[in-house]
């Protein structure tokens, strides 16, 4: 009978947990979409996937796989009534435009537009009062004047604001992740410099040389692309160990050697090539749909857009390319557990599946010389390594 009695509260409790997840969830998307269109920040975006990602491949109960979730969460909630709570200055202005437009220089249109600016000035400060109360929905509905005036100039008001600012930067780990994101794209940008070059000099020289040396272009062009794709095969398990490494020093668990590895051990194919061995069937399979994931985004990279759009193209780079990474780490994980290699036969059929969807990959790579606004830069800037953001290049 009690547990008749408790189970809507314990259907109420599943419901309140499961909302506050997505729309954490949706939140981290939305915070992770916007720094990846902000120059030197976009790295951290691509810091974040890659950390969620270790902590996966290092065995982390799933609700410690994705720190700052919540902070995510309140930080699109704050936006959110920040948001709200301009509309009706929005709506002042906009009145006070209109005036002037329908009345140049008339007093009502003056009036207007000063009320509009006290009105601003007065938000501004309405909204960070209400931040630093908490940010909760409450703070944002009623400022509480009177302890305000009482507040505002007190010491301890400013001490606690600046304690509470570098708090927030300091939860952030925002130069970390950054670090690790351009670690992860320079890494990439120095596997895939070698291949992306030698396709591009035979596609770009075809057009001005003899006939008698289209053969050795042709060659030269089948070399990059079979380049190209032993590249891939590795390239998404190092970018995940590189960020496993980095997060078993920070946590003093890493072998001495594997903290002088070059480049934090993106470099280091022996580590995917042992990941292989170790679990083809789950690395087939993860790579197959992390490849499987990137190709779509290459449809909204045909045409250049205005810078003010990013935003919106971004999310679907981050809703496509975080659980492909997430996957990786996975396969990591698995791997970590293991201490034989799977039989032969299993590793050459799932060698085999993967070459195939590779192959596929580098075909689309091919036409996005052609297709892609970005033209040949698109075999070096691959969306799949880099931070999510659809275009590198104005």
């Amino acid at each position: 009978m009690n547990f008749l009695r408790s189970l809507p509260h314990l259907i109420l409790q599943g419901f309140r947990a499961l909302a506050r997840f997505a729309w954490n969830a949706f939140s981290l998307v939305m915070v992770l979409s916007f720094a990846a269109t902000i120059p030197i920040v976009q790295f951290a975006s691509l810091g974040y996937m890659l950390e969620c990602s270790a902590r996966i491949a290092s065995g982390l109960p799933i609700r410690s796989c994705f720190p700052g979730i919540a902070l995510a969460g309140h930080i699109v909630r704050c936006g959110l009534w920040t948001l709200l709570t301009w509309l009706p200055i929005w709506f002042v202005t906009d009145l006070g435009y209109s005036s002037e437009l329908i009345q140049p220089e008339s007093n009502a249109a003056l009036s207007l537009r000063i009320t509009a600016r006290i009105l601003a000035i007065l938000w501004v400060l309405w909204v960070v009062w209400a931040i630093l109360r908490g940010g909760r929905w409450f703070h944002f509905l009623w400022p509480q004047p009177i302890r305000f005036s009482k507040t505002i100039f007190t010491r301890s008001f400013w001490l606690d604001a600046e304690n509470r600012w570098w708090e927030f930067l300091k939860e952030l780990h925002l130069w970390r992740l950054i670090r690790l994101g351009f670690q992860a794209s320079l890494g990439a940008g120095i596997w895939l410099a070698i291949p992306a070059l030698m396709i591009l000099l035979s596609l770009n020289a075809a057009p001005e040389v003899n006939a008698s040396q289209q053969g050795g272009l042709a060659l030269l062009g089948l070399l990059g692309a079979i380049l190209m794709a032993w590249v891939i095969q590795y390239l998404p398990t190092l970018q995940s160990y590189m960020a496993w490494n980095a997060l078993m020093a920070r946590q003093g668990l890493a072998k001495p050697e594997a903290t002088k590895e070059r480049l934090g051990g993106i470099l280091k194919r022996s580590a995917a090539r042992e990941t292989f061995r170790r679990v083809p069937l789950r690395f087939a399979l993860a790579n197959i749909l992390f490849l499987a994931l990137a190709l779509p985004l290459y449809l909204l990279r045909i045409e250049s857009i205005p810078a003010e759009l990013w935003f919106l193209l971004s999310i679907f780079f981050v809703v496509l390319m975080f659980p492909a990474k997430l996957l990786i780490g996975w396969v990591l994980r698995c791997s970590f557990r293991k201490t034989k290699d799977a039989h032969w036969t299993l590793r050459w059929l799932a060698w085999t599946c993967l070459l195939a969807a590779i192959a596929i990959y580098v075909g689309f790579l091919y036409l996005g010389k052609f297709a892609l606004w970005e033209g040949g830069a698109i075999l070096l800037l691959q969306h799949a390594f880099l931070p999510p953001v659809p275009f590198y290049l104005r």
